[in-house]
Formats: C-alpha cells, sequence, structure tokens
C-alpha cells in the first residue's frame, strides 16, 4: 500500500509540473505574441482631434498584415496630463508597455531614468538612415550619445502676421531670411506708426527663450550644463526682447488682440496655425484680415525655430522589443503613415520626403480658407531651422526657474542689472 501511495504522489507531482510547465509556456508564447503599447487619447498639441487613434489604428491594419501573428493592444481613455504619472506606475509594477509614445517634455527624466532601449543597433542592421528625418527631430530622441527614440510628428512655430495691418502702415512683409534687427525695427515701425490708435508690435509669447535662440545663444554650458546669461550673445538677445518689452503700449499683449487686427505679428505653433486658419474654427474667431505666415527671424547659421517633437521609444524592460522595432518603424519611417499623421493629427510628417510631396500640399490646402496658403517648400524651410533642446535631467526644472526670474525682471524693468544674480541664483541649485 505504501508503495501504491508513493508511486500516486510521484505521479501526480510529475503530473502537476507538466501542466506547469505548458502553461508557463503557453503563457511566455502569448506574451511574445502580444505587442503592448503606451499612448495618451489627446493631441500633442492641444487642438481639437475627434479621431485620436485614427492613425495607431490604421497602422495596427498595416501591420497585421505582414505580422498575422502578432496581437497589438493598448490601453484607452488615458488623457495627455496623467500619462506620465500612469506611465510612472506601469514602470514601478513592473508592466511597462513595449512601445511607448513619449512627449518632448518627459523624456529628459525618462531618458535619464534609463527607461528606452538603444536603438542604433536595430537601425544600423535594417539600414535606417539619420538623413530620412530632420534632423532636429530625431536629436529630441537622443540621450547621452544613444539613440532612445525615432520622431513620430513635429509642432514647429510660425511667426504669423497679420499681412492686412503691415500693408495699412506700407510695410513690406518680411522674406523667411530676416534677422533679429530686423525684427526689431519692424516692431519699432509698427508701435510707432500713429498716435490715434494703438497697434502692437508681437504678442508676448514671443519670449526671451525665442531671442536666445535666434542669436544662436546657448544657454547652458556642455560641460556642466550651468546656466550662461551673461555672454555678449545672451545680451544682444535679452537686450532684443527688453526693446520689444520697453516699446509696447502694454506688457500683457496677447492672442485676443491679434484676432482683433491690433497686432502685427504672433509665434504660433504648426497645429495650432492649421487649426485656427482652417473652417470652421476660423469663423468663430472672426478674423477679417489677411494672415500670413513665416520663420521665426534668426541670425545666419542659427536654428532659430523652437520645434516640439512626440516620439516612440521602446522600453528597456520590454517583453516584446522586435515587434515593438517592427511597428515603430512603421510608424515612424513609412511614408503612407506619416502622411496619415499629418494630415490627422495636424502637425507635421517628421520625414523631408513627406513633406516635400503633392500629397504634402494637399493636406495642408485642406478646408484652409484660401488667403492663409502654406507651402510645403516654406514648411521645409522652417523644419530644417528646428532648434535642439539640451540634453540633461534637470533640464526643464532649471529652466521654469530661469524662466521665472528671467520673466519677473522683465516686468519690474530690471533685467539687464539682475542677470548675473539670476544666473549665480540658479546655477547654485543642486543638479539631479
Amino acid at each position: 500500500m505504501k508503495v501504491k501511495k508513493r508511486l500516486f504522489i510521484i505521479i501526480a507531482l510529475i503530473i502537476v509540473f507538466i501542466t506547469s510547465v505548458v502553461v508557463w509556456k503557453r503563457h511566455i508564447t502569448e506574451q511574445q505574441k502580444t505587442l503592448t503599447i503606451g499612448l495618451y487619447t489627446s493631441s500633442s498639441w492641444d487642438v481639437p482631434n475627434g479621431h485620436q487613434y485614427h492613425v495607431i489604428d490604421y497602422a495596427i491594419k498595416k501591420f497585421k498584415k505582414e505580422h498575422p501573428e502578432i496581437k497589438i493592444k493598448y490601453e484607452g481613455g488615458i488623457q495627455q496630463d496623467d500619462y506620465r504619472n500612469w506611465l510612472s506606475e506601469k514602470i514601478i509594477e513592473n508592466k511597462t508597455p513595449d512601445l511607448i509614445i513619449v512627449p518632448n517634455r518627459d523624456f529628459n527624466a525618462l531618458a535619464s531614468e534609463g527607461a528606452f532601449k538603444d536603438l542604433r543597433q536595430m537601425m544600423q542592421k535594417d539600414r535606417i538612415q539619420p538623413a530620412v528625418f530632420y534632423q532636429s527631430t530625431l536629436k529630441a530622441g537622443q540621450y547621452n550619445g544613444q539613440q532612445l527614440a525615432l520622431p513620430y510628428e513635429a509642432n514647429p512655430t510660425l511667426m504669423v502676421m497679420n499681412k492686412t495691418l503691415l500693408k495699412k502702415l506700407k510695410i513690406a512683409t518680411p522674406s523667411e531670411n530676416w534677422t533679429p534687427s530686423q525684427f526689431y525695427r519692424l516692431c519699432r515701425r509698427v508701435v510707432y506708426s500713429t498716435k490715434k490708435r494703438k497697434y502692437y508690435s508681437v504678442t508676448m509669447n514671443y519670449n526671451w527663450q525665442d531671442a536666445q535662440l535666434a542669436y544662436g545663444n546657448q544657454l547652458f554650458s556642455k560641460d556642466d550644463n550651468n546656466v550662461q546669461l551673461t555672454t555678449d550673445t545672451a545680451r544682444k538677445a535679452f537686450s532684443l526682447i527688453e526693446n520689444i518689452t520697453n516699446d509696447q503700449p502694454s506688457y500683457n499683449v496677447t492672442s485676443r488682440l491679434f484676432d482683433k487686427g491690433s497686432v502685427a505679428f504672433m509665434p504660433l505653433g504648426l497645429a495650432q496655425y492649421r487649426t485656427y486658419t482652417s473652417y470652421p474654427f476660423h469663423i468663430t474667431r472672426n478674423n477679417n484680415f489677411v494672415w500670413e505666415c513665416t520663420k521665426m527671424p534668426g541670425i545666419s547659421h542659427a536654428l532659430a525655430t523652437p520645434m516640439e517633437t512626440t516620439m516612440f521609444a521602446i522600453s528597456s524592460k520590454a517583453k516584446n522589443a522586435q515587434s515593438a522595432w517592427e511597428f515603430m518603424k512603421l510608424l515612424c519611417t513609412n511614408k503612407n503613415i506619416q502622411r496619415e499623421v499629418m494630415k490627422t493629427n495636424m502637425g507635421t510628417s517628421v520625414l523631408s520626403s513627406v513633406v516635400n510631396s503633392l500629397a504634402a500640399q494637399k493636406i495642408l490646402d485642406e478646408k484652409v480658407i484660401s488667403y492663409h496658403n502654406l507651402t510645403t517648400k516654406k514648411l521645409d524651410l522652417i523644419m530644417k531651422d528646428g532648434a535642439i533642446s539640451p540634453k540633461f535631467k534637470s533640464y526643464n526644472n532649471k529652466l521654469e526657474r530661469l524662466d521665472y526670474k528671467i520673466q519677473n525682471a522683465l516686468k519690474s524693468g530690471d533685467l539687464e542689472t539682475q542677470l548675473f544674480n539670476i544666473q549665480l541664483q540658479v546655477n547654485q541649485t543642486d543638479e539631479e
């Protein structure tokens, strides 16, 4: 009896072991065949978008034709403002999605924490040439010499002009290659054109950071990430923003004043420009003047265009890294997908071949009021002018502190005398 009982126990243990192995293998196989993606539902650029998942769903259908065995899962309904917290929780729980959408503002912090896989070997293996992307968008995904993300969509800043007001004041529309000095001369002419009515040169969102970019100044040292506010180039840029601010009848020159036709210039993201120069949003804003847009002013060879880039990265803990790479390639390098990005999301493709196409021009012209045309040639120039943000963990926090202090100094009218102290205070903060 004891022998039979022992034999029964051994057989039972063997059955349990085999069953466990089969279940475990099935689970691993299922994981390997499932690609998880981290996404948010709202627009990256805070513009109306009733088709939040259109491009992703379109890409999934295309992907499934080549990889029918791969299941793709993403969690819907996550707002962009909640996305960082959601992703942080997933990382802590060791449930990080294989493929992650990465907003521009979150990249440095996540990259510094080792959240992403280096893509350089994958790019070399599949012969993905860096030159296919606009360089500022590709460099947005670089950190410490590694390529940790590929660009998916971009939102460059344009300089929008009230062409009707400029014509009324007998001021010629500036070219794409205007300098900061030319920009200031035009601003001064607008402000001092008449005493009967107040005209404003530029909205307050043309800020000190734009002026620094216009002069090609590097605010942060590459050696120690310390801020540099007292160099000759930095002072030229600060002088530009001080002069513009002091000349204006009011400090608070808002976009509403531009909408009323009282302001000559206003920086605006491409997605916002496309939204508010198209039907029906243009009609609701009640603009009764002609808009025109051009590149941000800058000296020769300066990259003067602020550029936001949304990227995709593969989690460093991805369970299905190869499938994540294949799907990422489709999203970021396939021309059909990139055209859908441009059409649906109101930003622009990160591929120069897509931007410089007849299809792209049709997309830019779609639903747009006729006199607000933006050509692909002009957009290409703007994309090539994209600025590249510094890459270190505390960059966003440091820039926020710097912005707060400089804005206060501008309002009080003594920025020049405060520059050295602001530099000291910001550099004394501990690097994270």
